[in-house]
């Protein structure tokens, strides 16, 4: 397994990954993405920049700016680049153009390369979910904390190479997963929810082991995805997932837009 070669698949995925579900307009020097529909969402509203192809890192902020202001948009946000201390580098650049920027922890990438180890009895039926309905989108609503994002998300992604899942308790949803494959040959885990009434009583880990499972059963490209927190991050390492290396994390935002 070549560790490099999947960490610039993955990096290309975050980079793109918006492109199926939102707004988007490519320069030479990166992709701008909104959606004033959706102002609130960050994977709906930001953009995203290529270091190597910059040589004019003050017309590329401006002309973010510009763009953004074009739109009637209350947001701007640059997403790191994945490269190291890039923020921090041209931290002057930044300023005088009226950015400021946030560097975050780095993001430990998981990826699906263990055996399960999560022994449960199965007390979920779950489904694939291949159509868009007034009834999934309810039972989506139920499972998940951040609804508009997560509807925009699915709803706009639905279809070949997209996988959605849904455990259900006596017909009622209570547990969900979702998890797409790329054109740069990995299989990116989107999104994890659990219905408030069946939190801790190890749903997520069912669904996690499943989803493992399917990735497996079904020869798909290697998986993987990052935890949200400690508790994630246990159950995904039971599933299989594992840390592989990480990925700066931070933004840069216009100074008026914060």
């Amino acid at each position: 397994m070549d560790i490099n070669k999947i960490r610039r698949q993955i990096i290309k995925e975050e980079m793109e990954f918006p492109k199926s579900f939102t707004f988007y307009e490519e320069r030479d020097y990166g992709i701008l993405y909104h959606n004033i529909e959706n102002p609130n969402s960050g994977d709906s509203n930001h953009s995203v920049i290529y270091p190597e192809r910059i040589t004019d890192l003050r017309y590329v902020l401006n002309d973010i700016a510009n763009f953004y202001e074009s739109k009637g948009s209350s947001y701007l946000c640059i997403y790191h680049p994945f490269v190291a201390d890039y923020f921090i580098d041209n931290a002057k650049i930044l300023k005088e153009c009226g950015y400021e920027f946030t560097i975050s922890p780095d993001t430990p990438v998981m990826l699906l390369t263990e055996k399960n180890k999560i022994d449960l009895p199965k007390r979920l039926d779950i489904r694939h979910i291949a159509n868009w309905d007034e009834s999934i989108n309810n039972d989506v609503l139920t499972c998940v904390a951040n609804k508009e994002h997560f509807t925009t998300v699915i709803k706009n992604s639905m279809g070949e190479n997209n996988y959605l899942f849904i455990g259900y308790i006596e017909n009622e949803a209570a547990s969900l997963l979702a998890f797409h494959v790329s054109k740069h040959g990995v299989t990116r885990f989107d999104e994890m929810g659990t219905a408030e009434k069946h939190k801790n009583k190890g749903y997520a880990r069912e669904m996690n082991r499943y989803a493992a499972d399917f990735v497996r059963n079904h020869n798909l490209p290697i998986a993987y995805q990052w935890p949200a927190h400690k508790t994630s991050e246990r159950i995904t390492t039971e599933a299989g997932f594992k840390i592989a290396f990480t990925i700066p994390s931070g933004s840069a935002t216009l100074a008026e837009y914060r």
